[in-house]
C-alpha cells in the first residue's frame, strides 16, 4: 500500500489536558507514528491556538489540526490571520476545521444565523487573504473592508468543513479542501454523507481528487467483546444525537435497525434541554444500532476491522478522540492504538524513522 492509498490516522484533544501534559502527548503521538493532533477550538476549553502553537515548537513531523472553529465567535479575518501565523509555525502541517459552532449561549451578543452560508463565506474570505490579496469582502454574513495580511503567506492551510446535516455537506463538497464527518462509524452513514458531498463536487466541478474525506470518531477498545462500555463514550455518543436531534431523527430508521417505540416516544416529547435527568435518559434509551452509527466500540480486532472498513468506503482519515477505560490514560489508549491498530490500517514506520524532539 503507497502513502497516498493508506488510511490517515490522527487523534484528538478537546483540550482538557494541562499544556504541559498537552505537550508530551503530542509528542508521544508523534513518536508512535499518527498523522495528525487535532486540538478542539471549544468555548471554556484551553485555548486551541496557544496549545498548537506550543505543539509546533516541539514536533517535527506531526500535522495539526483545529477542530472545529467557526465564523461567528471570531471574526474570519482574524481567524486568517491567526492560522496563517500557526501554518507559518508548523511549516504548513495545518488543518483548519470549520463548523457551526456551539455553546453560544454563554455569550449572548453572538447572533449566529445562517451557518451554512457563513461558512463559506467565511472560508472565500480566508483563502483571499492567505492569497496575499487586499480583500472586500461584502457577504451576507461576512464582511470586511479592504484587510490585507501584512505578510505573503508562505504557507496556507487546508480548510475542512464538519458537520452531518445535508446542506453543509453539499456545501462542504462545493468549497472545501476537506469534510469532517461527524462521528460517522458505519458504512451507511459514509454512504448518506457521500451521496451529499456528491452535489456539492458536481455543482462546482470538483471530483473526489480534489477533497479529503475525513471522519471524526469516538473509539474506545475492550478487552472482552461483553465488557461494558465506558460511561464517557456513552456520553460522548449522546452528545452528539443531541446536538443533531432533528436530523438523527430523521435518519433513525436509516442509520439502525433496532429503534424502539420508548426511544421514539422519548424523541418526540423530551425536551430541548441539556439537563442531567433528560442526557441520562438519552444515554439510557439510545439504540445500539444507533450508538453503532456514531461510535467504535470493542476489542482491539473489532476496532480495527470497523476502520478498515470505514476505508473501504472512501474515508481517506480518521481523527480519533479516544476514550480511555476508568483503569487507563488517554495515553495508555493512543499507544494501544498505535501498536494494535496503526500496523493493519496505516503502514506506520518504526520510531528510528523520526527525529525526536526533546
Amino acid at each position: 500500500m503507497t502513502a497516498a492509498e493508506r488510511m490517515r490516522v490522527a487523534v484528538a484533544s478537546l483540550g482538557e489536558e494541562p499544556t504541559d501534559r498537552f505537550l508530551d502527548f503530542v509528542r508521544l503521538c508523534e513518536l508512535l507514528g499518527y498523522d495528525a493532533v487535532f486540538h478542539a477550538d471549544e468555548k471554556w476549553t484551553r485555548d486551541v491556538y496557544v496549545q498548537l502553537g506550543g505543539a509546533a515548537a516541539v514536533t517535527n513531523r506531526i500535522g495539526l489540526g483545529m477542530s472545529v472553529t467557526d465564523p461567528f465567535t471570531r471574526h474570519p479575518g482574524l481567524t486568517a490571520q491567526a492560522t496563517a501565523t500557526l501554518a507559518e509555525a508548523c511549516r504548513g502541517k495545518l488543518t483548519v476545521v470549520m463548523g457551526a459552532g456551539s455553546h453560544f449561549e454563554t455569550l449572548p451578543d453572538l447572533k449566529p444565523r445562517r451557518q451554512v452560508r457563513a461558512m463559506r463565506e467565511a472560508i472565500e474570505m480566508m483563502r483571499g487573504l492567505w492569497a496575499g490579496e487586499r480583500v472586500h469582502y461584502d457577504g451576507e454574513i461576512v464582511r470586511i473592508a479592504g484587510a490585507k495580511l501584512d505578510w505573503e503567506p508562505e504557507y496556507v492551510p487546508a480548510i475542512w468543513v464538519a458537520g452531518r446535516g445535508p446542506q453543509v455537506l453539499r456545501m462542504a463538497g462545493a468549497h472545501a479542501d476537506g469534510v469532517l464527518m461527524g462521528s460517522f462509524a458505519t458504512p451507511e452513514t459514509v454512504a448518506y454523507a457521500r451521496e451529499r458531498i456528491e452535489l456539492g463536487l458536481r455543482e462546482s466541478g470538483r471530483s473526489w481528487d480534489d477533497i479529503t474525506l475525513a471522519a471524526w470518531l469516538y473509539v474506545a477498545i475492550l478487552d472482552e467483546e461483553d465488557e461494558e462500555v465506558p460511561e464517557d463514550t456513552l456520553r460522548g455518543v449522546s452528545h452528539a444525537f443531541w446536538s443533531s436531534r432533528k436530523f438523527m431523527t430523521e435518519h433513525l430508521d436509516e442509520f439502525a435497525d433496532d429503534v424502539s417505540d420508548e426511544f421514539r416516544k422519548f424523541l418526540d416529547e423530551a425536551p430541548h434541554e441539556w439537563s442531567p435527568e433528560v442526557m441520562g435518559e438519552l444515554r439510557s434509551l439510545i439504540p445500539p444500532g444507533i450508538f453503532r452509527s456514531l461510535a467504535i466500540v470493542g476489542t482491539e480486532a473489532q476496532v480495527a476491522e470497523r476502520i478498515a472498513a470505514l476505508h473501504e468506503c472512501g474515508v481517506q482519515q480518521c481523527v480519533i478522540w479516544p476514550f480511555p477505560r476508568p483503569s487507563e490514560s488517554v495515553e495508555d489508549l493512543v499507544v494501544r492504538i498505535a501498536r494494535t491498530l496503526l500496523p493493519s490500517i496505516a503502514d506506520t514506520r518504526g520510531l528510528a524513522d523520526y527525529q525526536r524532539v526533546d
